[in-house]
């Protein structure tokens, strides 16, 4: 049980950090923050996330990308413009290691 309890609380708290850092504070800056705060939700959402970590300014640029161009071509991850989930979610990791290096 306590197994269990653990997994559970460490999916959530991935999520939460997905969600309150990486899509509210730098996709949409929704709030702003100190720079002690910053680090440290930088930090716990490393550690929540895990081998699923995306740097939180590349993911920002991407999700502005997908709001501004949403169901185009120029959308990164729209499933209108690829034959199957696998060739989106490749050209999804692409556009994300390509915003990641610059």
């Amino acid at each position: 049980m306590i197994i269990l309890i653990f997994f559970l609380g460490h999916w959530f708290l991935s999520l939460f950090f997905q969600t309150f850092f990486l899509h509210r504070y730098a996709s949409h800056k929704m709030f702003t923050t100190n720079k002690f705060f910053e680090r440290t939700f930088y930090v716990m959402t490393y550690v929540f996330q895990g081998s699923s970590y995306l740097n939180p300014r590349a993911y920002a640029i991407m999700h502005r990308e997908h709001h501004a161009y949403s169901d185009t071509e120029k959308d990164p991850h729209s499933p209108h413009f690829f034959t199957d989930v696998f060739q989106m979610m490749y050209y999804t990791a692409v556009s994300y290691r390509k915003h990641e290096k610059s």
